[in-house]
C-alpha cells in the first residue's frame, strides 16, 4: 500500500502539495504539521514517500529528512525556500534526499516524484534480494551447525558429514535444511 506523509506546519502549505501529488497514486495522505507528528505517524504507519515542506515553525527541517532516511525506508523529498539553495547545511543529496526549491514548476514537482518512486522501487528490491541472502545464508549456517553435530558425535569428516546430508536428503525426498533440522533436533541442538 502506499502511502504519502506530508509535514508542513500550515494547512494551506498541505493541502497544495495534497493538490499536486495527483501524480503518485497514494492510497492514503497523511499528515503532520510538526517533527514530533510526523515521527509518532512512522512509528505506527510505513510511508514509501515523505515530503518535508521547510521551514517548519521552531525546527530544523533537514534533521527531520535526516531522522526520516535513517528510520523509513520512504523516499523523501524536501523542499525548501530559493533562499537556502548555497547553504551548505541543507545539502542533503548525499543522503539520498531529494531537494527542491520553492517556487517550482508542476512538471518539476512530478519529475521529483517519478523519481521518487523509482527509488523506492530499487529499494524495495534490493531488500526483497536481501531478505533471500538472508534467508539462504540462514540455511547454510543450519545445515553447517549439522555438520558439525556429525563429525562430533559420529566422528565422520566434514566431506562424509555433507555427503551424509545430501544422500539423505535425497534418500528422503526432503531438503538439506529439513535433513539439518532433524539432525539438531535430535541432538537437541534446536
Amino acid at each position: 500500500m502506499n502511502q504519502a506523509l506530508i509535514i508542513a506546519g500550515k494547512e494551506s502549505e498541505k493541502e497544495n502539495l495534497v493538490c499536486l501529488l495527483d501524480c503518485y497514486s497514494a492510497s492514503q495522505i497523511l499528515y503532520a504539521s510538526n517533527s514530533k507528528q510526523a515521527k509518532e505517524l512512522i512509528a505506527s504507519e510505513s510511508p514509501t514517500l515523505i515530503i518535508i515542506n521547510a521551514p517548519l515553525p521552531n525546527e530544523s527541517a533537514q534533521d527531520l529528512s535526516l531522522f526520516m532516511t535513517q528510520r523509513t525506508d520512504a523516499s523523501v523529498i524536501m523542499l525548501l525556500p530559493d533562499s537556502y539553495r548555497n547553504i551548505k547545511e541543507y545539502s542533503t543529496e548525499e543522503y539520498g534526499i531529494l531537494t527542491l526549491y520553492k517556487p517550482f514548476k508542476r512538471s518539476e514537482f512530478e519529475r521529483a516524484i517519478k523519481f521518487a518512486i523509482a527509488f523506492e522501487k530499487r529499494i524495495a528490491k534490493i531488500q526483497e534480494k536481501n531478505k533471500k541472502l538472508q534467508k539462504q545464508l540462514s540455511e547454510v549456517r543450519t545445515v553447517h551447525r549439522a555438520k558439525c553435530l556429525l563429525i562430533q558425535h559420529l566422528h565422520m569428516t566434514e566431506p562424509q558429514a555433507h555427503r551424509y546430508i545430501e544422500k539423505h536428503a535425497m534418500d528422503c525426498r526432503q531438503s538439506k535444511l529439513e535433513v539439518a533440522n532433524n539432525i539438531l533436533r535430535s541432538y537437541h541442538e534446536v
